[in-house]
């Protein structure tokens, strides 16, 4: 009948102090996943720079996939996917096919 008893306050105001000083510590800190690697951050600037590159990369190869800019031009699939997009836009690269998970494209001939 008795039920659980509260925690006393001074454990509650140890436990408060302890999580301060995790997230102190934690902001001097490098994020990191899972698997221990370091977490990039997701704010990425795509460059001018960025852009050539990808472009150089696009005219060597027939078809295009983000999963193979990424890996080629050594950024993320998902910074891949928006620069794709936004050559499709422009009228650099043509999309081939795109289904739920990825979209190929091809390079227009000029």
């Amino acid at each position: 009948m008795g039920g659980v008893s509260k925690k006393p306050i001074s454990n509650i105001e140890k436990k408060m102090k302890k999580e301060t000083d995790a997230q102190q510590q934690t902001k001097g800190k490098k994020k990191s996943s899972k698997t221990g690697s370091e977490v990039i951050s997701k704010n990425v600037v795509i460059g001018n720079d960025m852009i050539k590159r990808v472009e150089e990369e696009i005219k060597k190869e027939k078809i295009i996939t983000p999963y193979t800019l990424a890996t080629k031009a050594n950024i993320s699939v998902s910074v891949a996917k928006r620069i794709l997009k936004d050559l499709n836009n422009q009228g650099i690269i043509k999309e081939n096919f795109k289904n739920k998970r990825t979209a190929v494209y091809i390079s227009v001939q000029s």
